[in-house]
């Protein structure tokens, strides 16, 4: 499907994606590594791309959140950008091509336009809200429209940078998945998964900790294809939430609801006095 991409925002954000994404699968300063604290890494190629990503962006005219370089989202509902240069850092620093890049825009605190490159194809996916969420392959021309699909049976849990209950938490829910038996069970370690639940390659994704930057391109990505999203505590996903669930079909949906509701039952529940 061959698609003119005229709306000047839209057309922004994949011209700045496919720019980052180039610099990044080019290992530029993918060896130049340092330590943000605890298991959190950055790359001289982070900091090169979330660079590239604002100076395509300067002639908008909008203010821009980044992951390495910082900024503050207007709280007015003014519109403003969200980038994640490279999402998925410790596997890009590893050789693993596991990782994506990010962008969204945000416009009277709600996502309106998404891009995401995916790191080990060279793939790039566009979605406008209320317009569907298309994909090109790497070189090509060709704009195929995504749709979700739960065939795969696969699903994705991350407990990322969850800590404290939250991250007990997460354990629980992996070993119920695990014991459910139901499903082929991944980890990317990056929210490339949520272009593979709009591709119609993953039944969906269970994400224990996360921010906008992270996650809002996705999430607008898979919603636009099909998925129905949410917190993991069942309530809508909003730019304010930390965790999600996004699945490629209802019925998975409830499913993985389930084994939260049935992992929060197990940790409240007091045991008897002898």
């Amino acid at each position: 499907m061959p698609i003119d991409w005229s709306f000047k925002l839209t057309a922004a954000a994949l011209e700045a994606v496919e720019g980052g994404l180039a610099i990044a699968r080019s290992r530029a300063g993918a060896a130049d590594i340092t330590s943000k604290g605890g298991r959190d890494l950055v790359t001289a190629t982070d900091v090169a791309v979330e660079d590239a990503i604002r100076e395509r962006l300067a002639d908008i005219g909008h203010p821009v959140v980044g992951e390495e370089r910082g900024g503050d989202p207007p709280t007015d509902g003014s519109p403003y950008w969200l980038v994640d240069p490279i999402c998925g850092t410790r596997n890009f620093a590893s050789g693993i091509p596991l990782w994506c890049v990010n962008l969204a825009l945000v416009e009277d605190h709600h996502v309106t336009i998404a891009a995401v490159g995916d790191g080990s194809t060279g793939e790039v996916c566009v979605a406008e809200r209320g317009a569907g969420a298309f994909a090109r392959e790497a070189g090509g021309v060709e704009w195929l429209r995504l749709a979700t699909s739960a065939e795969s049976q696969a699903v994705a849990i991350e407990d990322s940078r969850s800590a404290g209950a939250r991250r007990e938490d997460a354990a629980r829910y992996l070993e119920a998945a695990v014991c459910e038996d139901r499903w082929d069970l991944r980890a990317l370690g990056t929210s490339l998964s949520l272009a593979h639940v709009a591709a119609g390659r993953m039944a969906g994704y269970v994400l224990f900790w996360s921010t906008p930057i992270h996650c809002a391109a996705g999430v607008l990505l898979a919603s636009e294809a099909g998925a129905t999203v949410s917190q993991v505590d069942g309530w809508p996903w909003t730019l304010e939430s930390d965790w999600l669930v996004v699945s490629a079909a209802p019925e998975v949906h409830r499913e993985l609801l389930r084994i939260a509701r049935s992992v929060a039952d197990e940790a409240t529940q007091v045991p008897e006095s002898s």
